[in-house]
């Protein structure tokens, strides 16, 4: 949800957010916590962490999630409630 560089997978949505420019309400509540908005700001800023790097290792530890599959787990109809 980055209008500036919608096409392009970068870093600029920290950007925005740390102008206070983001679309939703969860885009400015990053800013809020110490520890998000020390990461926000981090990833806005040019000398910071490179994103890519930082997106590919967060791919990696989702990969290590154990998916449960057959009866261990549920497809939900609503996300708060069990089936």
């Amino acid at each position: 949800m980055d209008p500036g560089s919608s096409r392009t997978f970068d870093s600029d949505y920290y950007n925005v957010v740390n102008t206070r420019r983001g679309i939703f309400q969860s885009d400015a509540a990053l800013l809020n916590d110490i520890q998000t908005r020390t990461y926000v700001l981090r990833q806005s800023s040019p000398n910071g962490t490179p994103f890519k790097q930082e997106f590919g290792s967060s791919m990696v530890k989702l990969g290590r999630i154990g998916v449960l599959t057959g009866s261990q787990g549920e497809i939900r109809k609503q996300c708060a409630l069990v089936n």
